[in-house]
């Protein structure tokens, strides 16, 4: 497996209050969904970094896309005479957020968007890593996933965490980063805020709590096997 270099890390949490999500236009930025915002809040804090988003290829995670405005469409089939709203079944879908973000900022390079469950920070993680391999020289990782409608359980806020990366030592990496293949013996995750506890991207919130430390951090929960995949986490050298 091939050393990743962590050049930045941007993390939003409620507590931040809402996201401002710049990268898009006020006009376009009304009709996004909090998904959507979420992902381009922290993409804008990792471009305020110095990440050239024009060339870096995107890879996105969420476990359940835009969760809210299918629920808002399943409420118009229920109650209403069922026609939907036009706006709302274009912007359903998983990639969305990356969508609307690559019409804003012009993006057209190589783009993806997956989604696996409470194993979606390891997919996502193995796609760039990916990406990197096959030669990309910057990629971004960004998952999220916002709070989950009041109808569907269980509730958690929501949570974005955006990654760049990059295969090659450039000036000042945060850390450097090595995919571990699922084992049994991968520590405990690091004890995540309440809230966050059932999002199924929260395993993002413990890499970003890491860096800068030599450690290993668990990327999802056990498999059937009592296996899970992880990162092994270093400070990158002097």
């Amino acid at each position: 497996m091939i050393d990743v270099f962590i050049r930045a890390a941007a993390t939003w949490t409620a507590e931040r209050g809402a996201p401002r999500a710049e990268l898009i236009p006020a006009a376009m930025r009304r009709r996004c969904s909090l998904a959507t915002r979420l992902v381009a809040e922290v993409t804008g804090e990792l471009v305020g970094a110095g990440m050239p988003l024009a060339r870096a290829a995107i890879v996105h995670g969420t476990a359940f896309g835009e969760i809210a405005t299918t629920a808002e469409l399943l409420d118009m089939m229920r109650d209403g005479d069922g026609a939907l709203s036009p706006l709302r079944f274009a912007t359903s879908v998983h990639n969305t957020a990356t969508g609307q973000l690559a019409i804003a900022q012009g993006h057209t390079g190589r783009s993806t968007t997956l989604c696996a469950g409470e194993q979606t920070v390891a997919a996502a993680w193995l796609e760039a890593q990916a990406w990197l391999a096959s030669g990309a020289s910057d990629v971004l990782l960004v998952v999220a996933d916002e709070p989950m409608p009041a109808q569907l359980h269980p509730h958690h806020d929501g949570l974005a965490v955006a990654l760049w990366l990059t295969a090659e030592v450039a000036p000042g990496p945060r850390a450097v980063a090595r995919w571990q293949a699922p084992r049994r013996d991968v520590p405990a995750a690091a004890a995540v805020p309440a809230p966050l506890r059932s999002n199924p991207v929260r395993w993002a919130w413990s890499i970003v709590e890491a860096l800068g430390s030599a450690t290993c951090v668990r990327l999802e929960p056990d498999d059937v096997r009592g296996c899970a995949s992880s990162l092994e986490l270093r400070p990158p050298a002097d």
